[in-house]
């Protein structure tokens, strides 16, 4: 083919006759004589290709005409298994740019046999596809048929197309067994994704949704531009210590918890965590970690013996200002049901402001940062203890966790001492994938270059109350029965002196602002918008704290006659009482007094803070009526007495 007619063939598109965007070689991988050899032939190309005299070009490179055109035709008519032209790399010599093909039929040799074999009878490269990749399961019932199994139905079907005993591939000694894996072989390269799916579903997510394309945002420099939530069973077994309903003092094992985490991916800094008794967390619980990690923290007073934090290690909020209420552009978490719920949705929306990104389901990889820091914290944290229950069941840490739980008494408690210690000096080590910094160091140089995060305003943070919602409710009351307005919700009424004395909104929707952490208080407003004020529980219902999961749980269990109170009882003691009489024989009874526990020391922890604040005030005030007061002076013995 002349030069002209390669030039203007419709066959071939300009890019592909441009060598500059050809794959190049490295040659320092050839031989002297092959480096020479390629030299030449590159050389011969690029002027065929740049329009120089034939004559030339066989003078610098001894390339006759017939050869010249022939290595050309080799560089562009070619491609790699990718669809990329070879170019160059088709001028290495003795490289191999097509298959094997057999042509004479009358030679003794089995090479290429087996491929023509299957170009002749298509119906035989479908069946071993069929049955290797499981294309249709329901016909299957090998999850994972072998090469053998399968080379035994294509003996069968070789026989049912008519081949008979003297002919391909009875006549060699393996029937072609041998060659049949070959193809295999080359069928998982082909197909990766499909050859994955044979190791189960796993690895068919994994293949399918990551290693392709590129990744977005690679760089992720400003803090909180992108965080990672996730929650992770912790391996370890702790337990509870309570008094039977005759007096004595046990202690049982929990189920396993949950420690759920927010992680910046820009400074690999946890900001806030929170850990869950339930069996399985909730939507509650994600929205509490959200919280802790918004909400300045203070580091907590630790009891266990010898424990105490890094110097250099804390939190974001409590070392950083300009971390405190800080917020984030984007999540990343998996599908959960808790982190899908229309509640955790609401809130990242109207509190936090950002957007979501569930990824491609069980596909953890998307999240690596996240994941590499829970197995960091388990190796360097719980792994260590003596009541681990180590990675695997066949891990040899693995000795005795609950027995050695229950000799111990290790709490709950010292799983949230020693959390806050292990998180708070994570946060303060050296980390590799951050060039050797910690991440505190990193958000610290961050900020001070002004990549400042989101922050929540001022005005916004004394009415923020993130495990809130609002659900409408319509005033109850009866003049003719003497019935003041009340607003029932749960099984409780509602009421203050207002709406006692507003007969007239009986049977007006009020929308009520619920704090689901809280039920004692209930904000109401009006259909206008307008706030209406606080309406307090009645009874004992409003004077211990309890959440919306405990009063549900209380309610449950009075109507299928399990629990029993008067209106003179305190139904959370009760409700305490319950537990503890089943906590007994019952992991879930223990799990939901430990959180019941969890929840009262809390209160009474906020409870001595008021009091501490309001005393202050007093002595504040106190002083202040001390400066304002006149001073009067009393002249007595020449002396001058001040007061």
């Amino acid at each position: 083919m002349a030069r002209r007619k390669i030039i203007e063939s419709e066959k071939y598109v300009p890019e592909d006759l441009d060598v500059k965007n050809w794959p190049i070689v490295l040659t320092d991988n050839l031989s002297d004589k092959d480096k020479a050899t390629y030299l030449k032939r590159k050389k011969a190309v690029e002027m065929y290709l740049g329009n120089q005299p034939i004559k030339e070009i066989r003078y610098e490179t001894g390339i006759d005409f017939e050869s010249l055109r022939r290595l050309v035709l080799r560089c562009i008519d070619n491609r790699d298994e990718n669809g990329v032209i070879l170019g160059f790399r088709a001028l290495i010599p003795n490289k191999k740019i097509k298959g094997y093909t057999r042509k004479s039929k009358e030679n003794n040799s089995h090479s290429g046999r087996f491929t023509e074999l299957l170009d002749t009878f298509p119906q035989l490269a479908e069946l071993i596809e069929k049955h290797h990749f499981q294309t249709n399961k329901q016909q299957f019932s090998d999850p994972k048929m072998k090469a053998k199994y399968i080379h035994k139905k294509f003996l069968d079907e070789c026989r049912a197309i008519g081949l008979t005993e003297n002919q391909y591939p009875f006549t060699t000694e393996t029937l072609a067994k041998r060659s049949l894996e070959r193809y295999l072989h080359k069928l998982n390269n082909r197909h990766f994704s499909k050859a994955a799916s044979r190791y189960g579903d796993a690895a068919a997510t994994l293949a399918t949704t990551t290693g392709i394309g590129r990744e977005h945002n690679l760089s992720i420099l400003r803090p909180l531009e992108r965080v990672q939530f996730d929650g992770h069973r912790i391996d370890g077994m702790f337990s509870i210590t309570f008094r039977t309903p005759e007096g004595d003092e046990i202690t049982r094992v929990l189920e396993r918890l949950w420690l759920l985490v927010i992680l910046d991916v820009a400074s690999r800094a946890v900001i806030g965590y929170h850990l869950s008794t339930n069996r399985e967390f909730s939507g509650n619980d994600v929205v509490q970690c959200i919280r802790n990690a918004v909400v300045p923290r203070e580091k907590r007073a630790l009891t266990i013996p010898g424990l105490s934090y890094n110097e250099r290690g804390g939190f974001p909020s409590d070392c950083i200002p300009e971390m405190q209420w800080a917020l984030w552009d984007e999540m990343l978490y998996d599908n959960g049901k808790a982190n899908l719920s229309n509640f955790v949705s609401d809130r990242l929306e109207q509190i936090i402001g950002c957007s979501t990104n569930a990824g491609p389901v069980a596909v953890p990889v998307r999240r690596g940062y996240i994941e590499r820091f829970f197995g960091v914290l388990e190796e360097c944290g719980y792994h260590r203890m003596i009541n681990t229950t180590g990675s695997n069941p066949q891990d040899p840490r693995r000795s005795d966790a609950e027995k050695k739980a229950v000799k111990y008494s290790i709490s709950f408690e010292h799983l949230e001492e020693l959390t806050d210690v292990l998180i708070s000096d994570y946060n303060g080590t050296v980390n590799e994938g951050i060039n050797n910094f910690t991440p505190l160091e990193v958000l610290k140089q961050r900020i001070e270059r002004g990549l400042i995060p989101r922050v929540m305003p001022e005005e916004q943070r004394a009415e923020v109350v993130f495990l809130s919602m609002k659900v409408p409710r319509k005033v109850n009351g009866n003049l003719k029965e003497g019935r003041r307005p009340f607003i029932h919700y749960e099984g409780v009424d509602y009421r203050n002196e207002v709406l006692s004395r507003s007969p007239d909104l009986i049977d007006t929707t009020l929308t009520i602002l619920v704090n689901v952490d809280d039920l004692r208080v209930l904000q109401a407003f009006l259909p206008d918008g307008s706030e209406f004020g606080a309406l307090t529980a009645t009874g004992k219902w409003g004077i211990v704290p309890h959440s919306l999961k405990t009063r549900k749980e209380i309610n449950r269990l009075r109507k299928r006659k399990l629990l029993f109170f008067t209106s003179e009882d305190n139904p959370i003691d009760c409700y305490h009482r319950y537990l503890e009489s089943h906590a007994v024989n019952n992991r879930a009874s223990r799990n939901k007094l430990a959180e019941e526990r969890r929840r009262s020391q809390k209160s009474s922890t906020k409870e001595e803070d008021s009091k501490s604040s309001a005393s202050l005030d007093e002595v504040l005030s106190e002083d202040d009526a001390t400066r304002t007061r006149p001073i009067t002076r009393i002249n007595k013995n020449l002396k001058t007495i001040t007061f």
